[in-house]
């Protein structure tokens, strides 16, 4: 039956209400009942029994929401929230949703790709003879750049052409990455840039160490703009070491410029934050020539070096030796002075020197 013919039956307009279908619906009840017919032919209570008939499977199909063409779609997803814990690296892990239409009727329904890389809807299937209900299958899948618990969702859309109308909802999934019982550890606490002129560039190595039976996955990333990391991905197998250049660039920086940043390596084994401060140098020039100070031990190979690429490096007089020097000439000023006062006045026989 279509929504059209069972208004016509029960002699409404196809925006009625719910409340005009069943008081329309009493009315044709109370006009056709036995009762009322039953000093009437036999033909016409035959007729009335047939088209009371009718009246109530109209009345039936008008009472139910989803056969109601003006009643917007509506969506049921058991669970919504599906929740991925402790996945370790590529290994897989997969649920079933199941998703339902409750409301007015449909023609289009449709599920989006996973916005995560993580994530992966791998199967869509009809339970019944129907378009609805579906059961959706969700794999989730660990990689490694997942080292913390994450968040996605997943839309479902379910739409009627004929009318416009349109219902949407989502399937929120997370995911909490296998923790590792690593050491991860860094060869330096804290970083200090101090003094350095504008336009530079000073680099310095730092040492990452796995100290765990356990490969670790993760990242570098800083918190600012004149600092930057050598490295963006971390893959350190077991007790393995390796090196991360950290690099900072004063070119546009203001002269005297205080400032802290963060290098932040974040495993699935732990996470270590590195500050790094910056102060450049009150005249904001840069040296003449180039030079370098490491700190790295030849033998041992563990502590990291600082370079400065400077286009320019004036050299600059020791200040102690300079007050020195000026000290000596005004002494020897004054004693030529007094040295020729004493010629004058023996000249002018004012004193004698025998």
């Amino acid at each position: 039956m279509k929504w059209e013919e069972a208004c016509r039956t029960l002699g409404v307009t196809e925006k009625a209400t719910p409340l005009e279908i069943k008081e329309q619906y009493l009315y044709k009840v109370q006009l056709l009942h036995p009762d009322k017919t039953i000093d009437k032919p036999e033909k016409i209570r035959q007729k009335a029994e047939e088209e009371l008939g009718g009246v109530n499977v109209a009345y039936k199909f008008l009472s139910e929401e989803k056969n109601n063409p003006f009643t917007p779609p509506k969506l049921e997803i058991s669970p919504s929230t599906i929740f991925f814990s402790d996945v370790a690296i590529n290994q897989k892990k997969t649920t079933d949703i199941v998703v339902k239409s409750v409301g007015g009727p449909y023609t289009n329904c449709w599920i989006d790709n996973s916005p995560a890389p993580w994530l992966v809807v791998s199967g869509i299937k009809a339970t019944t003879s129907e378009a609805l209900p579906l059961l959706v299958t969700l794999e989730a899948q660990g990689i490694p750049s997942v080292i913390q618990q994450e968040r996605c969702s997943v839309l479902v859309k379910l739409r009627n052409e004929k009318t416009g109308l349109s219902c949407e909802s989502i399937i929120n999934v997370e995911i909490a990455p296998l923790l590792l019982v690593t050491k991860l550890r860094v060869n330096k606490n804290k970083l200090k840039f101090n003094n350095i002129p504008a336009n530079t560039v000073r680099r310095y190595t730092i040492d990452i160490f796995n100290n765990g039976s356990d490969t670790l996955h993760g990242y570098i990333k800083t918190s600012a703009h004149w600092l930057s990391a050598s490295k963006n991905e971390l893959v350190l197998p077991k007790r393995t070491m390796t090196h991360c250049i950290i690099s900072v660039d004063t070119e546009n920086l203001i002269a005297g410029l205080r400032d802290t940043a963060y290098v932040s390596i974040c495993t699935n084994g732990g996470e270590f934050t590195l500050p790094v401060e910056l102060q450049i140098d009150k005249r904001g020039k840069a040296p003449v020539s180039s030079y370098s100070m490491s700190s790295r031990n030849p033998k041992a190979n563990a502590y990291g070096s600082m370079q400065t690429i400077a286009p320019s490096m004036q050299i600059k007089r020791n200040s102690g030796l300079n007050i020195a020097l000026w000290l000596f000439l005004v002494i020897m000023v004054l004693v030529l002075a007094a040295i020729i006062t004493l010629l004058l006045l023996n000249e002018k026989g004012v004193i004698s020197i025998f």
